[in-house]
């Protein structure tokens, strides 16, 4: 009996070793969290977990309009308080359970109910891995310290089980639908958080708007997934409607969410305010256009442009707006959610840029090429920091887009004209547009030395440095090289008489063939299926070689390049391009809608090759996609080129040096480098309207009795001559290269 009672006593003692006791302590705040006090009471909000050595506590706001929140009251003391309705959760570190939680309240008793365990006498006790508490009763709870105890959890510990839900439904207008109480999986499909008050997200989708609850939301994001969740209605507080005119539905969610939340825009649904004051909008995200504000209180009062007040004020409930923000008299967009308070509607400023006041446009707009704050400057006119590919860049509300043309467009500092933006002809292009509203009349160049401009216009008439017209956008062709220090732009309020900016046509194109096909200077849309990218230049950036199944074609001084194409990957989507013919050879380059490509890229091993001798290879039809030649000789001709030849075929080999634009260097050889016998892997490119050249991927040579020799990165291996010094590059005769003997002629 004595050894009995022993073990018992040990396992007491192991279980007493286990346990450990975690303090959440407000009074003294020793979790440092953002606390909220006076009129700032919402800093305080749980909008996420409290955590204190793996213990985590969240708080859940229920169907009242107040979050559980950490405040300050008038004496400076620190407290958690829970509304009615209100939750906290407790979970325990992975691999632990909670056993106690011991609570010391400001005031009254701690008499929110546990969903498992027992509460008495301002503990709980259990074993659970979570434990949530709700407040069911009138006002709030206020506590000043929570002592939280763990153990291991064994197998009686508590765990939450699956996530049971009453309906399933497919969108919001379907989810509000629904009775309250009812329990529903809600599908979202691109809903957009529009704005937050406190912990509750104003949330859209193509169907309708609801609040959502219990589960932290970023505003501006679109969210894709599912959230589960109690359905309930908000009347608000109405003292004069019988019913309210409108109500407010939410979803109260539980922790089975799953969903993507992605960055997006906020445009508001423009709407005349008789058409926002209905139920089928409540929550849902409104421009109104062209209103005046007045009102000295935290209510404004909003009129329409005939003077009509609205039944709609305007309150920043969010609390947006900076604290010296100064309401316009005038504004020509509100943009906010609308929802119904108490005795009517109000629009809920989702920003302070939400809210464009009226006629501040300024009359002149000025583009400075030679300030650095519009783009970073070149240190001269081969200074890549300077290039410009397809850029958009707003002044004052004006949008000016360069596309670059046969070379980038570029801002630099010249020698002899000072800092300044030069464009090259070719498809290199200079599109103003005017804000919404206005009209263009007037935009003057000024010419950084010595210069001139020759462009055609979409609209209008140029006269020396000036264009006139009356148009929301004009679009200018570049035929010179012009070198300009800036760009004024006059703008007047929009008339009859103002021409809207013509779009590019683009024609439509299956496959890179049909794009080959197109007469030069037609802008294309070009679908792309397993596209493959087989190389970029030497240079990193102006140049790419891309052929699919049926043809292939350059890529030149595309914003695609310097931003998103990678060699060695397949692409399928599509590309807005402008045809041009450079040195014979087909090339896309960018056009105004080239950011507007849609693609994706997977890596792939080997590209697609089209093998046979140099005399089946070298047709039009394969020019700029990989070829594989076997059994050729090969003589150099400097350090950077040389000749193929096969029986009575030749063509000429262009290496390439570091930083060329138009070759791969890819494959290094002596200035007098003879090999037979060649397995070449080449893009085959013209060097002219009448010429082919090969680009060299990989050029090898087969010697009978000789392992094989690659000649490419001879910089990278190992030379050595027959008396074992080790040279820098090939020699005529016998070399060991890598350990390996290597005979060049």
């Amino acid at each position: 009996m004595k050894k009995i009672f022993t073990l018992f006593f040990v396992f007491l003692a192991a279980l007493s070793a286990s346990a450990e006791e975690i303090t959440f302590d407000f009074e003294n705040n020793n979790g440092n969290w953002p606390v909220g006090q006076g009129a700032n009471f919402a800093d305080g909000n749980l909008t996420q977990p409290l955590v204190v050595d793996g213990v985590s506590l969240t708080g859940i706001q229920g169907d009242a309009t107040q979050p559980c929140r950490l405040m300050k009251d008038n004496n400076g003391v620190t407290a958690l308080y829970v509304y009615k309705l209100g939750s906290i959760k407790f979970n325990a570190p992975e691999g632990k359970a909670l056993t106690a939680i011991a609570v010391t309240m400001k005031s009254g008793t701690f008499d929110l109910t546990a969903n498992n365990g027992a509460v008495a006498d301002n503990v709980w006790t259990g074993n659970a891995t979570e434990v949530v508490f709700n407040h069911a009763n009138n006002g709030n709870r206020q506590m000043l310290k929570i002592v939280v105890t763990i153990a291991d959890e064994n197998d009686e510990t508590v765990k939450p089980g699956a996530v049971t839900y009453d309906t399933e439904v497919a969108d919001i207008a379907a989810f509000n639908a629904i009775e309250d109480g009812k329990v529903a999986k809600l599908t979202l499909t691109n809903a957009r958080v529009n704005g937050v008050k406190g912990g509750s997200y104003y949330v859209e989708d193509a169907t309708g708007a609801t609040v959502i609850k219990g589960v932290e939301l970023t505003a501006a994001t679109a969210l894709n997934g599912y959230i589960i969740g109690t359905k309930s209605t908000d009347n608000g507080i109405d003292y004069i409607n019988d019913p309210a005119v409108a109500v407010e539905y939410q979803l109260t969610a539980t922790d089975a969410t799953t969903f993507e939340a992605t960055a997006t825009a906020l445009v508001g649904t423009v709407m005349t305010g008789a058409e926002a004051t209905t139920q089928a909008n409540y929550g849902r995200l409104i421009t109104l256009e062209n209103v005046s504000i007045s009102g000295s209180g935290q209510n404004k009062t909003l009129k329409d442009a005939e003077g009509n007040t609205l039944d709609i004020k305007a309150r920043d409930y969010m609390g947006v707006l900076p604290t010296d923000y100064v309401w316009p008299e005038k504004a020509s967009k509100f943009t906010g959610v609308i929802i119904y308070y108490m005795t009517g509607w109000f629009l809920m400023p989702i920003s302070a840029d939400a809210i464009v006041a009226a006629g501040t446009q300024p009359t002149e707009v000025t583009f400075d090429f030679t300030n650095e704050s519009l783009h970073a400057l070149g240190t001269k006119i081969t200074d890549p920091a300077g290039y410009i590919y397809n850029e958009d860049y707003v002044v004052d509300n004006v949008e000016l887009q360069l596309v670059s043309g046969s070379a980038p467009t570029r801002f630099y500092t010249d020698a002899n004209r000072g800092a300044c933006m030069t464009m090259y002809k070719e498809y290199a292009t200079m599109t103003f547009r005017a804000p919404e509203g206005y009209a263009i009349q007037k935009i003057t160049f000024t010419a950084a030395g010595n210069s001139s401009i020759d462009f055609d216009a979409t609209s209008g008439a140029i006269d020396g440095m000036i264009w006139t017209g009356d148009a929301e956008g004009v679009r200018f062709l570049n035929k010179a090289t012009p070198y300009l220090a800036n760009a004024i732009v006059t703008l007047a309020a929009k008339g009859d008489a103002t021409v809207a900016l013509a779009p590019i046509n683009y024609v439509e194109c299956a496959n890179i063939a049909a794009f080959n096909a197109l007469e030069v200077g037609t802008y294309a849309k070009v679908t792309l299926t397993d596209a493959e990218l087989t190389g970029i230049s030497a240079d990193g950036y102006s140049t790419m070689w891309i052929q699919d199944a049926s043809a292939g074609c350059w890529i030149q001084y595309i914003s695609l390049i310097n931003k998103y194409l990678e060699a060695n990957n397949k692409v399928n989507g599509f590309f807005y391009v402008v045809k041009r013919v450079a040195s014979g050879n087909p090339q896309m380059k960018e056009a105004e809608d080239t950011p507007n490509s849609e693609f994706t890229q997977t890596p792939f091993g080997e590209p697609a090759m089209i093998e046979g001798t140099l005399a089946e290879v070298n047709v039009a039809a394969n020019l700029n996609k990989v070829v594989k030649i076997k059994g050729a000789s090969f003589k150099a001709t400097g350090a950077n080129k040389g000749v193929l030849t096969q029986g009575d075929a030749s063509i000429d080999v262009a290496n390439g040096a570091e930083t060329a634009n138009q070759q791969l260097h890819k494959v290094e050889f002596a200035a007098d480098a003879e090999m037979n016998n060649v397995t070449i892997v080449a893009i085959l490119a013209a060097s002219s309207a009448t010429k082919n050249q090969l680009l060299p991927i990989s050029m090898e040579e087969v010697a009978t009795g000789i392992s094989n020799v690659n000649a490419a990165n001879v910089k990278d291996v190992q030379i050595y001559n027959l008396q074992g010094i080790r040279m820098n590059s090939l020699q005529k005769g016998l070399n060991i290269i890598n350990g390996k003997k290597i005979v060049i002629k």
